[in-house]
């Protein structure tokens, strides 16, 4: 294989965790941009909203784009909105702009995992591509992990707009590197028509396969759990109890590094008990980390520490079940790559969307609330892979 092979999956995930860090390096400076531009918090929780709409907005348009034109001119001008988009967060002199440029940020990340997740599906068999994707997420989650308490350290030094001055700097250089290192894994006898009704049927076929459903349905309920605690988090432990941003980022670092240690088990475990009973034990751990928030917010509903100890234990079962169900999700179709990502992708997105509205609607500052959220998702993931594979969508594997 070309150098360019191996250097790419590090170039992608570093490109993913850049689009992560500009959602969520700036979590802990919510509440002052709430203060500067004198808007209400369901305002500003507005812009983590938009980005969430952006990232769910152009999937069915880049999937075609890029089976038609291939995956390297799509995922590059994704590059390059990324750092127009970025200079437009720094400078934005009132809501309205940050909303604006939040949106388009966001939709950067549709390039990302459409042509570039397509990118390394084509070029890896399941197990290299299972590895793979697990090493990416362990990577990827350091900026959920880590960026909240990188934006706190910006903000005592300087005010929330050198978030993203930093990631314009970081966009630029990332821009640079896939011009010269990412590969075209599709040929031009490959591409696909562009004609809108081929497109649509095969996005039928894909929403209408049970097993791509049953996929990417557990992935999405586990998803939510993650991105309600991204979005609530910060009001929880900044407004609600009183601590520093810095505290914030602490408990990124230990729910995330969860996760991380997980993931690096995949490998060991998927060849020792096989995919599907690896994805079973991570959604029962998943399970058992939200009923143990839940329980511990019963009995102890000042306690804090009885939420990011269930998160932790919640995160610890999603590294076993990230890779292996995007991988076996698509798998479960034939049609175009790009179109297989762009139906994934969307409905990922559009997961996490919906899971920042309904916990900016929802948020109440009780501990109970997020757990019994966290509790019905695990749980509807659990119930989805289960009905699956009774219905026998699920391969075998071992």
């Amino acid at each position: 294989m070309k150098k360019s092979v191996f250097i790419f999956p590090l170039l992608l995930v570093l490109s993913e965790m850049a689009s992560y860090l500009s959602n969520d390096m700036y979590l802990p400076a919510l509440p002052q941009i709430m203060r500067e531009f004198h808007i209400t918090q369901y305002q500003v929780q507005l812009t983590l909203s938009s980005w969430f709409l952006g990232s769910a907005s152009m999937q069915l348009f880049v999937g075609p784009l890029s089976d038609r034109f291939g995956r390297r001119p799509i995922f590059i001008l994704g590059m390059i909105l990324f750092v127009i988009s970025t200079f437009g967060c720094a400078i934005a002199s009132n809501i309205y702009l940050l909303i604006f440029s939040r949106f388009v940020q966001g939709s950067v990340l549709c390039f990302v995992i459409v042509a570039g997740y397509a990118t390394i599906h084509e070029l890896y068999d399941q197990a290299h591509a299972i590895r793979i994707l697990a090493l990416m997420s362990s990577i990827a989650v350091l900026a959920p992990a880590f960026g909240p308490f990188l934006g706190s350290l910006i903000l005592n030094i300087a005010n929330w707009r050198w978030n993203f001055w930093f990631l314009l700097i970081l966009g630029i250089i990332l821009l640079g590197l896939h011009i010269k290192w990412m590969p075209e894994p599709l040929s031009a006898d490959s591409r696909h028509s562009l004609h809108i009704r081929h497109v649509l049927s095969q996005y039928r076929k894909i929403i209408t396969n049970r097993g791509f459903l049953t996929f990417t349905l557990a992935f999405c309920f586990i998803f939510c759990g993650f991105i309600a605690w991204i979005a609530a988090g910060p009001f929880y432990v900044i407004d609600q109890f009183s601590y520093n941003p810095s505290a914030f980022g602490f408990s990124q670092i230990l729910i995330f590094a969860c996760f991380i240690s997980s993931t690096q088990l995949v490998k060991y475990l998927m060849e020792k008990i096989g995919v599907n009973k690896l994805i079973q034990c991570g959604l029962v751990i998943t399970l058992c980390g939200s009923i143990i928030a839940f329980c511990l917010a019963i009995v102890r509903p000042n306690f804090l520490g009885g939420l990011v100890i269930g998160m932790m234990i919640f995160s610890f079962g999603s590294g076993f079940t990230f890779a292996p169900l995007q991988r076996l999700a698509i798998e479960a179709s034939n049609e175009p790559m790009g179109s297989r990502m762009a139906i994934l992708s969307t409905f990922i997105s559009g997961s996490g969307l919906l899971a920042s509205i309904l916990v900016s609607i929802f948020y109440n500052g009780k501990l109970i609330s997020f757990a019994y959220f966290l509790m019905m998702t695990s749980l509807l993931a659990g119930l989805i892979y289960a009905v699956g594979k009774k219905f026998h969508c699920v391969k075998s594997s071992t």
